[in-house]
């Protein structure tokens, strides 16, 4: 059984792998499809607030008040996820400025101008991979889930929905919303497998 699980957490690791070669491979064709066919004036503003789901102090203070409502009513439950909600995303966004600034890869909107240096940066602009918008959205979806799972397709929706919003705006190639997506997966993992063995608390 051991062996199986370790099987399959190899296989889902190279085929995300993959994955993020073929969209590094095609990240410029679709950046130019999403331009040409599906950019348009009268979405942007909507797209802009869907955007919002994705801002680090939005979702943070959500988490505080589920760790405030959960204190005050007693809701240990509730407590516990705002709790490690909230450890998750600043772990995702920790690990997503580092890996950024050592990658140092061009926005999207820089290779216009001709920059396409790869290698350590601290350079506004040079810091494309991986999303942090996709990475908090899904580290916090992936422990709401855990907590609430009747809820799970709309807290992974609206991270999906978050990192989409960030191609869609030319901020970021879709091999960065991925890999920020992969990356905000594991983290919020991470914490639920230590939420889960947090003894319950009244």
């Amino acid at each position: 059984m051991e062996d199986k699980k370790i099987l399959i957490r190899s296989a889902l690791i190279i085929i995300s792998f993959l994955l993020l070669l073929l969209l590094f491979a095609q990240d410029y064709t679709i950046r130019g499809y999403v331009k040409t066919n599906i950019k348009a004036g009268e979405w942007e503003s909507t797209v802009q607030t869907l955007n919002k789901f994705g801002d680090g102090w939005i979702q943070a203070v959500i988490t505080i008040i589920m760790i405030f409502a959960g204190y005050f009513k007693k809701k240990a439950n509730l407590l516990k996820t705002g709790k490690y909600s909230l450890f998750a995303i600043i772990a995702a966004g920790i690990a997503v400025q580092i890996i950024k600034h050592i990658i140092g890869r061009p926005r999207p909107t820089l290779t216009d101008a001709g920059v396409s240096n790869f290698g350590p940066s601290i350079s506004i602009g040079l810091d494309s991979f991986p999303s942090g918008h996709t990475a908090s959205s899904f580290a916090l979806a992936a422990v709401l889930s855990s907590a609430y799972p009747n809820g799970r397709y709309i807290f992974y929706s609206l991270a999906g929905i978050a990192g989409l919003s960030r191609i869609y705006l030319d901020s970021h190639f879709a091999s960065d919303v991925f890999a920020g997506a992969i990356l905000g997966t594991a983290v919020g993992l991470l914490f639920v497998w230590r939420m889960i063995r947090q003894p319950h608390q009244q």
